[in-house]
């Protein structure tokens, strides 16, 4: 989409994830380089033991059950019940209560990899009679975020593999620009993914060590779960006083379509330089670069190599090291520690050592790095398939 007049801030955050609920622990563990992950139990004879994943903590989910009113439902869905829950959080946030004026015709638009996986899984077990599911269609995930809200405006969800979250993002921003709405409550969710873990065991991708991107020795993604949701909203809406975390420059997304599962570098390139142009920037004006850094090989020596060569002043970070790799939720998690980042200036460090870092590249290790004079936050998200999607974000302070 191209830069119009209209301008659009994010004025509420929420998440929960391995950290916990809320942007409070989330941020903390980013800012400590400390994960929680743990061994995922096998799913099927011949799986090896001590695959490492990310989940949602029980008092997490317990807090999650309590906010969104769900303590009394029978086997809740987790991605509802994670999407509904920091959808909340990100209200609260931007001082908005569900139902109130500005949020009767917002738009509510969800990224997923996975949607309803654990509820269409355990009624294919057995373990789960379907009638008691609600509904296993993904766009329930989308039309629960609306309710929970009160809004009666579009609502949608979008599925781009990994991508998800900011091609959400992607969406909703154009809408905002094109005048449908002047809010937005926009995000990713997933959940954990009996199949998804299946379909990564398959492939050699998990296994007992955990994520380490752009290290020598990288070797697994680790897997993990949760949602994060935004608050856009235009500079007309803004409550008068309020301060945004940022405001929502440019997206850009794309699809190269050239490997089921292996990126495109040509691909990849093309869809940063896309994001620079509809922000109207240059690589060297690139502060801070959250990257998608699952830490398997291809992904890290495409990504990075592109970094090497047109980012060389950025200031690059990989959060999954720390909270895993979320899936359709990774750019939500993405853009929330973004907009913490130009509220803190402050970059968390990537869990890896610096002397093993592979290439070429400013990737902050050790101790957040402060940046008094932040303007610009980049935030990747690519997926398989070929599905590229960037978000950048701008210094409102």
């Amino acid at each position: 989409m191209s830069q119009a007049a209209t301008r659009v801030f994010v004025t509420g955050l929420g998440i929960i994830s391995p950290a916990g609920a809320g942007t409070g622990p989330f941020w903390d563990d980013l800012c400590e380089g400390r994960s929680r992950f743990e061994d995922l139990a096998p799913l099927y004879a011949g799986m090896k033991p001590g695959i490492l994943g990310g989940r949602v903590p029980q008092a997490a989910r317990d807090a999650a059950l309590e906010r969104v009113g769900a303590a009394t439902r029978a086997n809740p869905r987790s991605a509802s019940l994670f999407a509904e829950f920091a959808a909340l959080e990100a209200l609260q946030d931007a001082g908005l209560e569900p139902g109130d004026e500005a949020l009767r015709s917002a738009v509510v638009c969800v990224g997923s990899s996975d949607g309803q996986a654990d509820a269409l899984e355990d009624i294919v077990a057995g373990r789960r009679d379907i009638a008691r599911t609600g509904s296993f269609n993904p766009y329930s995930i989308a039309d629960g975020v609306a309710r929970t809200a009160g809004s009666t405006g579009p609502a949608f969800l979008v599925q781009s593999t990994c991508a998800s979250a900011n091609v959400a993002l992607s969406c909703a921003l154009e809408m905002l620009r094109a005048g449908v709405a002047d809010t937005a409550v926009v995000g990713g969710c997933d959940p954990y993914s009996e199949k998804n873990i299946i379909g990564f065991n398959t492939l050699q991708a998990i296994g007992p060590a955990q994520c380490r991107p752009f290290s020598r020795n990288r070797r697994y993604v680790t897997p993990s779960e949760g949602a994060g949701m935004l608050v856009l909203q235009t500079e007309r809406a803004l409550r008068p006083g309020a301060t945004p975390y940022a405001e929502v420059l440019a997206t850009a997304v794309s699809n190269d379509a050239s490997h089921p599962t292996a990126p495109d570098r040509d691909g990849v390139a093309a869809c940063h330089r896309r994001a620079l142009d509809e922000a109207g920037l240059k690589a060297d004006d690139i502060d801070v670069i959250f990257a998608h850094g699952t830490g398997s090989r291809a992904n890290d020596t495409i990504e990075g190599g592109i970094f090497a060569e047109h980012y060389p002043g950025a200031a690059i970070t990989a959060i999954k090291g720390t909270i895993g790799h979320l899936m359709g939720a990774a750019g939500a998690a993405g853009a929330v520690a973004a907009c913490l980042t130009l509220r803190h200036r402050l970059v968390p460090p990537t869990t890896v050592d610096r002397d093993d870092v592979e290439l070429d590249i400013n990737l902050v290790t050790g101790q957040p790095l402060a940046l008094p004079e932040l303007r610009h936050v980049q935030n990747n998200a690519f997926g398989f398939g070929g599905n590229n999607a960037i978000s950048i974000f701008r210094s409102v302070g």
